[in-house]
């Protein structure tokens, strides 16, 4: 069984946003577009991925096609540009990531058989395990991008040590290593040592993004959502204060906690819950 076929709709989009971009960096196209290059990007295709995952998470529908349609064009921006310089082309990028994908679905396009997404994802790892560009690495943990966030990371460094039992038993373990953690830390504050202090803060985070591993919460999910509740917390408190005609510099902590806790209670009335 073969992958279906492209409507030709979108095959011929695809082929105008690429005619696009040839004349964006052809010699009469734009001066800013030929200088560029694949790593002057990168800032770029982080800062649209995080506007599309934004748009997603309001769930606002013309937003998520712009931002798509944004990073899609910087994603085929830096596919032609690499095969201006020699590397692979636009066609052999698709045509492999399509083999990829077809190798790494047997249940779709051949005769495995799988009955649940635990099961995809059973047969997706064993057969990613078996590729050459896979079995070439010198290290397991390699392939994991410096550049993801830091919580993100930390949780697949350890969950690709995990697969060979080097991990913590389970959840409750990794609560104990937060206590000794805890600890640490704040002798490294007593001693006043700048650089033990960042690195037990350090040891702190990885740890925590770690019981939420064990306890299959992604961590970045998590705190994105709690940096959310607390911006909406802080905006009422700043709305509550200027329709009192009052400023933060002339407001207390008191007084500041106390609109904070009413922010938190409408949030628990309104279905969501408190911190």
């Amino acid at each position: 069984m073969s992958p279906p076929a492209s409507s030709a709709n979108p095959a011929r989009a695809f082929v105008r946003l690429v005619e696009l971009i040839e004349t964006l960096r052809s010699d009469s196209g734009c001066p800013w577009d030929r200088k560029q290059t694949p790593m002057s990007f990168h800032h770029y295709i982080l800062e649209e991925y995080h506007e599309l995952v934004q748009a997603m998470s309001e769930n606002d529908a013309e937003a998520i096609a712009d931002e798509m349609g944004d990073l899609l064009f910087l994603v085929v921006f830096v596919a032609y540009m690499l095969q201006q310089q020699g590397g692979a082309t636009l066609e052999a990028v698709i045509d492999g990531v399509v083999e990829k994908m077809t190798r790494r679905h047997p249940h779709v396009f051949g005769d495995a058989v799988a009955k649940d997404p635990e099961q995809v994802m059973d047969n997706w790892a064993k057969i990613k395990a078996a590729e050459e560009n896979i079995r070439r690495r010198d290290s397991l943990l390699e392939g994991i991008p410096r550049s993801l966030p830091a919580i993100k990371r930390a949780q697949k460094l350890a969950r690709r040590a995990a697969r060979v039992g080097f991990d913590w038993s389970g959840p409750e373990d990794v609560l104990a290593k937060i206590d000794e953690e805890l600890r640490e830390l704040k002798a490294s504050v007593s001693s006043g040592s700048r650089t033990h202090i960042r690195e037990e803060i350090g040891d702190l985070f990885f740890v925590v993004a770690n019981v939420a591993r064990h306890l299959e919460i992604d961590g970045e999910t998590a705190l994105n959502e709690t940096s959310d509740k607390f911006e909406r917390r802080f905006r009422y408190i700043e709305r509550a204060l200027a329709d009192a005609g009052k400023s933060f510099q002339g407001t207390d902590p008191a007084e500041m906690d106390r609109l904070w806790d009413e922010a938190k209670a409408q949030e628990k009335d309104a279905g969501g819950e408190g911190r």
